[in-house]
């Protein structure tokens, strides 16, 4: 079996500055974990070449042992690698559904059109199913801007 993400001889520069080198990681089902350091250590420039935010200068990233060096972020992101960014990008004044919605609307859909309604009786079932699976369904009709952060 394959690991679900796994990167060879990984690197980065920019210029003369070398930001990331020989990154070898493997990743496989079931495991959780943390990409810990200093500042300046490289792991955000580690997690934007993963997701497909920048491109490496050599090695390789495999998912399910498939290459994803060249594939736009949305494309990595249906490949399966996905990432939360520490400043949450929500509509304030829509609920925690309506914002389930458009975002289903983007990833699943990968568009919004006005030939495909966001909503339907089985987005929003699956968008509560998600809201289920976190123990968050509770807030399923809830102004954004009206719950706390956390």
């Amino acid at each position: 079996m394959s690991a679900l993400l796994k990167t060879v001889n990984l690197e980065r520069t920019f210029g003369a500055v070398t930001a990331a080198t020989d990154i070898n990681v493997e990743l496989n089902s079931g495991e959780i974990v943390g990409v810990i350091g200093s500042n300046g250590a490289g792991k955000t420039t580690f997690i934007n070449m993963v997701t497909g935010y920048i491109q490496p200068s050599g090695g390789d990233i495999l998912v399910r042992g498939e290459s994803i060096i060249g594939k736009s972020p949305r494309e990595v992101s249906l490949a399966g690698v996905g990432r939360s960014f520490q400043v949450a990008q929500l509509f304030q004044e829509l609920t925690v559904l309506d914002n389930m919605l458009i975002a289903f609307g983007f990833s699943v859909d990968r568009k919004l059109s006005f030939l495909n309604p966001l909503r339907s009786a089985e987005k929003i079932e699956k968008a509560q199913a998600v809201l289920r699976e976190y123990e968050i369904e509770q807030y399923t009709d809830e102004v954004v801007s009206t719950l706390p952060q956390g």
